[in-house]
């Protein structure tokens, strides 16, 4: 069944997240079985265990570097006020990322109670974003400005906007409202 080319260890898993992920968001987490996964990649199961322990250890290592590092890379620490320019700039990235990423999302959002002990994807997003904004020196409180970027964001995944003048005037009249300036 393993009939590629010797793969490094490195782009074996990277093979395996990125088939994981296509068969995740096709039959959801719950659906998926580790031998459709090992399918899917072209592997074993066999080959699949030696990279990952498990089928969370999969979806996790898939979801959170598009989350978390997307995340930490669009949204810059901005010590001081931030301009109208650069808070609608932010905004458009990640609506922008989220929209152009539909259907990881809305998987990652369907299957965020997968471990109820740990905190979820969604806080921990949410609390990356908190992290960040907190160096934004705006006048609303952060609890408040988190809802209502989350909730902004979500809304285009479930009332999807193709085009980017629409979301940049979006974006732009949100930072207007935040900045005070609406």
């Amino acid at each position: 069944m393993d009939t590629q080319k010797r793969l490094t260890p490195e782009a074996r898993r990277e093979q395996i997240i990125q088939a994981a992920l296509a068969v995740f968001i096709e039959k959801g987490f719950s659906g998926t079985t580790t031998a459709e996964l090992a399918k899917a990649a072209g592997i074993s199961e066999v080959t699949l265990f030696r990279h990952f322990s498990s089928k969370q250890e999969i979806f996790q290592a898939g979801v959170e570097p598009i989350l978390f590092e997307s995340l930490t890379n669009d949204v810059p620490l901005i010590e001081g006020k931030i301009s109208l320019e650069e808070l609608s700039s932010i905004l458009f990235k990640r609506i922008k990322f989220l929209a152009d990423r539909r259907g990881i999302i809305k998987l990652i959002l369907n299957e965020h109670l997968l471990n109820q002990n740990d905190m979820n994807v969604v806080q921990r997003m949410a609390m990356t974003f908190g992290n960040l904004l907190s160096s934004y020196q705006l006048a609303q409180d952060e609890t408040f400005l988190i809802r209502l970027f989350m909730g902004s964001f979500l809304s285009f995944l479930y009332l999807p906007v193709e085009d980017e003048d629409s979301i940049k005037a979006f974006a732009t009249e949100l930072a207007e409202m935040i900045l005070g300036r609406n």
